[in-house]
């Protein structure tokens, strides 16, 4: 499996976007919304950075993992630990 970042599947822009996403919506709805307002409209601009076709519900999943891993983080270091 290719592995890749988050900068090469969304613009900075999108990531706000994503972020905002993340703090607004239940995590269920999450990967749904980005999926659908962020990752299908450029799936031809994500395909040609990746270098492959690629499942738009896969990487937004793949985004959603990103995002609640950077949450945890950062709960922890809000928390001291």
């Amino acid at each position: 499996m290719k592995t890749f970042n988050i900068t090469q599947i969304l613009t900075k822009d999108e990531i706000n976007k994503a972020w905002h996403l993340h703090n607004t919506l239940p995590e269920s709805l999450f990967a749904e919304a980005v999926d659908n307002q962020l990752i299908k409209p450029n799936m031809e601009r994500i395909n040609k950075a990746l270098g492959q076709e690629n499942d738009s519900r896969f990487l937004a999943y793949a985004v959603q993992f990103v995002f609640l891993t950077l949450a945890a983080q950062q709960q922890r270091k809000n928390n001291g630990q």
